[in-house]
């Protein structure tokens, strides 16, 4: 092969690639706009935090029932990276609502983590690398539950969650601050 066809080929690659992404985002934001939750859903927000990026890992969630019912996840999840912990926030929730008797019968929950979010709805072509793990335990929780919805949403959309995660990183810094340095 020449140069030249290797390089079409290369730009040919990434062009598509690049729209299988574009349609993938399209697809998100059109579930984005729907709210598809009836009167009895449950609806949870997930967070995940790593301080530094990678460090220790703080992990924040809630779940709000159709009756008023509020669930607060805030702990400390060990040491990785940020998607790391954005996984062990989405597993906490899913952990949350299972103990919850009975069950949702719906579930909606949002993220701001697109790498989590489309790693576990497969909108990617390839998973995300290292996070094979996490993945398989999250899919395994989510066909224990009827209808769960998962979905994106921006950053500043997702604060309750977030202030959860902080909280608990700030919690754990507090109970094992770092070495005093000479």
């Amino acid at each position: 092969m020449t140069l030249d066809a290797e390089a079409r080929n290369q730009r040919n690659e990434r062009k598509t690639l690049k729209e299988q992404k574009m349609q993938a985002r399209r697809a998100q934001l059109a579930l984005a706009r729907q709210d598809d939750g009836g009167p009895l859903a449950w609806r949870g927000w997930f967070d995940g935090s790593a301080h530094p990026n990678p460090g220790k890992l703080g992990i924040g969630a809630l779940l709000l029932g159709p009756h008023g019912e509020r669930i607060e996840v805030s702990q400390g999840a060990g040491y990785g990276n940020s998607s790391e912990a954005e996984y062990a926030a989405l597993t906490a929730v899913l952990q949350a609502a299972l103990e919850l008797r009975p069950p949702p019968t719906q579930l909606l929950l949002y993220g701001d983590s697109q790498v989590v979010i489309n790693d576990v709805l497969g909108t990617t072509p390839l998973g995300a690398k290292g996070l094979e793990a996490q993945r398989a335990s999250v899919v395994a929780l989510l066909q224990q539950l009827n209808a769960v919805t998962l979905r994106w949403l921006p950053r500043h959309r997702n604060g309750e969650a977030d202030r959860l995660s902080q909280l608990a990183i700030t919690a754990w810094v507090a109970e094992d601050p770092p070495p005093l340095e000479d």
